[in-house]
């Protein structure tokens, strides 16, 4: 199965060429320009990697976005014309897997994909095998529960929307709170939990 990748980036040049150049090397690649369709795309569908630029024409940076949005439900590789410090301290709250700074050449950019996908698969089995980061007593809502089957049957965001009559920024937020809970990364782990508690 291909990878799916989200790349957050204001400048349409350079988020089309990231992307046709993932799609020429086995990915998938959605763009969004901004926060705000970067959170519609992020809730509604399962990506394995987020490619995110800090410095967008936004009131809300890349930084931010993730602190928010993302948290740690999948590994994020930062893109950036800045290389200062300050601005890389700020980003380290959010633990991300790499920084590729502007501008970086294809062969970097696969490079630190590749990479940054390889230690966040190797860090989910070795969490996987101790099982100490997911806390043993989650308590989900009813209404959590219930996103969380319509997750498992693959329904995007608009589709347990309508199904649950509430809004899809609910449905995101819930999805969200899920995942903190859970300690998840990505929507086959939170599966994989979900199975073996038995929620679904």
């Amino acid at each position: 199965m291909k990878k799916k990748v989200l790349i957050l980036e204001d400048e349409i040049i350079i988020a089309n060429s990231i992307q046709l150049h993932l799609q020429a090397n086995g990915y998938d690649a959605e763009i969004a320009t901004n926060p705000v369709d970067a959170e519609a795309l992020f809730g509604e569908l399962p990506f394995d990697i987020l490619l995110c630029d800090i410095n967008l024409n936004h009131e809300t940076d890349g930084i931010t976005f993730v602190e928010n949005v993302v948290r740690d439900s999948v590994p994020v590789v930062f893109l950036t014309a800045y290389s200062d410090l300050p601005t890389l301290k700020r980003a380290e709250v959010t633990c991300p897997y790499a920084y590729l700074i502007k501008p970086f050449n294809k062969d970097q950019l696969l490079v630190t994909l590749n990479l940054s996908l390889v230690h966040a698969r190797k860090k989910f089995l070795h969490t996987s095998q101790r099982n100490t980061s997911i806390p043993d007593n989650i308590e989900l809502t009813a209404r959590e529960l219930e996103i969380l089957n319509l997750l498992a049957q693959s329904k995007t965001t608009d589709e347990i929307s309508a199904a649950l009559f509430i809004s899809s920024l609910t449905v995101a937020t819930h999805r969200r709170n899920i995942f903190r809970k859970t300690q998840t990364r990505g929507l086959i782990e939170l599966i994989s939990l979900a199975v073996e508690k038995g929620w679904i």
